[in-house]
């Protein structure tokens, strides 16, 4: 296959899986999380503390917040799309990082399928497709593998083998602080050990490296100590939130024994051919010669999985997608060991997965359709296209795998299946995840409570930014000029509606200055009361 052709595949298959209603779904999760403190950034200008509705949020580093902040200005609307558009464009970084900076150690076609496998395992195209850290994170890190792989492996200069991939480490620190070193060392440890090149750990340009990323990630802590005043308010609460995953105490055991389970399901559908392979590793069957550097990549990739697997089921509050960093060397293993199992054994396997890609064509032909009439919605126009171009790009694919590409690998056909079928199938999905347009809906009520252009606040305390966190959406969602209010904020005087839990009034009532309040109501939002307050007009 020509690089052109694989890398319009890499890029059609991306816009199948990642773009169609993006921005439909109502804000999921800890999204709100990710979009507030960006939208405080836009309005004040201060890059450096994060907040949400103005009290410091140090739950987690700001490059996330930057990400969504610039793809705000970059798009020139604060929409669910363009928030997530940070997500799916990580992705596609990725995929593509991998087909580049692979394609010479393993080949073109391998390299297609490592970029393929990531764009289509399951837990990366449910992050993928929300404006949440992991897939930016899950990216920076697979990127630092893949070009310290590429450099290694072409034997460069040790002053770019052990600078340039700590760029992107450092970068991967304002996403989620160092905690990736944890897949990193073991990586470096296992393919060195591996490859009997222990010592050139202590190389000096290693030891730049690891300056260069603590280059990247130091210089905002040390601003944001000084700005916030005190340590404990800025990074202490987001170490504090790192050291709570080993409090026994807070250990929910279910979860927690479940986890062995739970944690190889994130790789599906990849997971499948990856034990497959790696059982064959076992028997001795496949050997990986310590000689070669791409076989030593390979050890160190598994010893980084293994590493992080154990790691994450013995943690108190492990959870499965703290192991998505490794998705890309678990893409790379997968691949490259599938293709070293015996003939025989790789031809039943072939034709088993020909067997459940009929079965997959199935479900993707008839899956939509019965989504959308369970879905009790008629579908609108962009729907019917959707569901439309879903359906011929499902029969294209199946068409050239029986004929262009018939003597391709099966991971090829299954890859084009799964992104084929998701122009249509991701959108019907997503009618059945979350809440609906609950909180929408909450808002556009609120909308028509105070006069238009008038101001409404909320009184977004301790509580309601911690507790209540899926009620912060309502200051996403209501619309401007809207104002959220933490403990040491003032109310606006242009303020008509203000909006508080009923418990926090004697609280709201400290805030509004000698302001009269004209009417008292509630309104229930997800079966939560919040006491709503209309104010005189400011004088």
């Amino acid at each position: 296959m020509s690089p052109r052709i694989a890398l319009l595949l890499l890029c059609l298959s991306w816009a199948a899986i990642y773009l169609p209603a993006l921005g439909d779904p109502e804000l999921r999760g800890e999204e709100i999380r990710r979009i507030l403190p960006a939208q405080g950034m836009l309005e004040t200008g201060d890059w450096i503390v994060p907040r949400i509705a103005g009290e410091v949020y140090a739950n987690k580093p700001p490059l996330i917040n930057w990400a969504v902040a610039g793809m705000f200005a970059l798009t020139g609307a604060e929409s669910e799309f363009s928030a997530r558009l940070v997500s799916a464009f990580s992705m596609l970084a990725l995929a593509l990082a991998a087909w580049l900076l692979l394609r010479k150690p393993i080949g073109n076609e391998r390299s297609l399928l490592v970029a393929l496998a990531l764009l289509t395992t399951l837990t990366l195209i449910s992050k993928g497709r929300l404006i949440e850290i992991e897939a930016l994170f899950t990216a920076l890190f697979g990127i630092a593998c893949f070009l310290w792989i590429r450099l290694w492996t072409d034997e460069r200069s040790p002053w770019l083998i052990w600078t340039l991939p700590y760029l992107f480490l450092g970068l991967g620190c304002l996403v989620k602080g160092p905690v990736h070193l944890l897949f990193w060392f073991p990586f470096l440890l296992g393919t060195l050990r591996s490859a009997r090149q222990m010592r050139t750990l202590f190389h000096p340009a290693h030891f730049l490296g690891l300056l260069l990323m603590a280059g990247i990630f130091l210089p905002w802590v040390i601003l944001n100590i000084r700005a916030v005043g005190a340590g404990d308010a800025s990074v202490g609460n987001w170490a504090e939130e790192l050291a709570v995953r080993g409090d026994v105490s807070q250990m929910e055991w279910d979860r927690w024994l479940t986890n062995p389970l739970k944690i190889p399901g994130g790789f599906l559908p990849w997971v499948v051919p990856f034990f497959f392979a790696l059982a064959f590793l076992w028997k001795k069957r496949i050997r990986l010669d310590p000689a070669d550097r791409a076989d030593a990549v390979l050890s160190g990739s598994l010893a980084s999985i293994a590493f992080g697997y154990v790691l994450i089921c013995l943690l108190p509050g492990g959870v499965p997608r703290y192991l998505m960093p490794v998705y890309p060397l678990a893409a790379l293993v997968t691949i490259e060991l599938f293709f070293r199992v015996p003939d025989s054994a790789r031809l039943r396997y072939e034709t088993m997965a020909k067997g459940l890609n009929r079965a997959l064509f199935a479900i993707l032909l008839v899956a939509p359709v019965l989504m959308a009439f369970l879905s009790g919605v008629r579908p609108d126009g962009i729907r019917i296209f959707l569901l439309v171009m879903g359906t011929a790009a499902v029969l294209m694919v199946v068409f050239l795998n029986r004929t262009v590409w018939k003597s391709r690998p099966t991971f090829l056909h299954t890859a084009l299946l799964i992104a084929a079928g998701s122009i249509a199938l991701l959108p019907g999905i997503q009618d059945f995840q979350g809440e609906g347009d609950l909180f929408r809906k909450a808002a556009a009520e609120i909308d028509g409570l105070a006069p238009p252009g008038s101001r409404i606040a909320f009184h977004a305390d301790d509580e309601f930014r911690n507790r209540f966190t899926k009620h912060l959406r309502l200051l996403y969602y209501v619309r401007k000029p809207v104002t959220g209010i933490g403990e040491t904020g003032s109310l606006p005087g242009d303020t008509t509606l203000f909006i508080g839990f009923p418990h926090a009034g004697a609280a709201m009532r400290e805030k509004l200055g000698g302001r009269e309040v004209v009417d008292e109501s509630t309104i229930e939002v997800r079966r939560v009361s919040l006491l709503v307050w209309q104010l005189e007009p400011a004088p």
